[in-house]
């Protein structure tokens, strides 16, 4: 029996013995593939040594196949598709966002869940998508090794230096604002420096710090704040506005959220603040998947660069 030792094929091979077929020369195969006469001939030489059967023999102006070469002819050219599929970037096979149940892990904090994917989240909910966002906690000391691991597909926030392995594309650019509830306060937008450091602070912060950018503003008057909480569960914070008398200082579009489902009051701040980029990061091994880039398509769409801030 003669028996085809796999490890001494390769793809070159698979495409010379499908040209000298399709072609029936060795001359036309070589400007078919590309290449000179030479390789394909040395292509054939090592196809007999490993078939042990001539595949092709001359007859006139012709390379007429064998009867061994007539009976692979079709699995050699299913293996050859194969390997073209397998080997093809995703793009070729794009990513139907109906076909099936998928699941994305995405690591995200509060602010970067509520504000980056709720609309993505709409989308798949009245689309009757079988996808699924799967949101575990992440911050910037955790996002590179949950993604170097394999356990998140992607990070979304204010995230670190990308490593070389890892894809950054920065969404927007983020600054802050003042959140309260104006009716508890009696206050209106814009609310004044002093009343600012006069009431009490709830602050967000990821890791318990009662101090932030915030602070170093004031003392530039001379003046502090005193705060009253520090929580990484940004989301409790208007939660706690409607009943504590008291301000909290977060990302505008996540103030502008809980402003609209609390009925909260949205300020610009009394001085300037830093502005920071909110960006998503990826493994470059996902780079190619168009799964993934389906994912950051939607993603991105959903999270212009600018978005109206009509009700700050």
């Amino acid at each position: 029996m003669n028996t085809i030792h796999s490890a001494a094929l390769d793809l070159n091979l698979l495409k010379i013995f499908d040209a000298v077929m399709q072609t029936r020369s060795v001359s036309r195969a070589a400007a078919l593939l590309g290449v000179g006469q030479s390789a394909v001939s040395h292509g054939l030489a090592r196809l007999r040594e490993v078939t042990r059967d001539p595949l092709f023999v001359r007859t006139g102006g012709r390379m007429e196949p064998t009867v061994r070469a007539q009976r692979i002819a079709e699995p050699m050219r299913e293996a050859l598709m194969l390997a073209t599929r397998v080997l093809s970037p995703d793009v070729a096979e794009p990513f139907d966002p109906g076909l099936g149940r998928t699941v994305f892990t995405i690591g995200a904090g509060d602010y970067a869940a509520s504000v980056l994917l709720t609309a993505l989240l709409a989308e798949i909910a009245s689309s009757g998508w079988d996808i699924g966002l799967s949101v575990c906690p992440l911050d910037r000391r955790t996002a590179s090794d949950l993604l170097d691991a394999g356990e998140i597909d992607m990070a979304l926030g204010l995230l670190p230096k990308v490593q070389p392995w890892q894809e950054r594309q920065v969404l927007f650019e983020e600054s802050h604002a003042c959140l309260f509830d104006g009716a508890q306060l009696g206050l209106a937008p814009p609310i004044e420096r002093a009343d600012f450091a006069r009431l009490p602070h709830i602050v967000p912060s990821l890791h318990g710090e009662f101090t932030s950018f915030v602070d170093g503003a004031l003392e530039t008057d001379g003046l502090g704040r005193r705060c009253i909480m520090a929580t990484a569960h940004f989301l409790s914070i208007p939660l706690m506005l409607k009943t504590v008398p008291a301000i909290a200082t977060l990302p505008i579009r996540l103030s502008v959220a809980c402003a609209n489902a609390a009925a909260l009051t949205v300020s610009p701040l009394p001085f300037a603040g830093p502005r920071f980029d909110v960006s998503m990061l990826w493994h470059k091994r996902d780079s190619a998947s168009a799964a993934h880039q389906w994912l950051r398509h939607r993603i991105a769409t959903h999270n212009p660069p600018e978005q109206s801030r009509s009700k700050q």
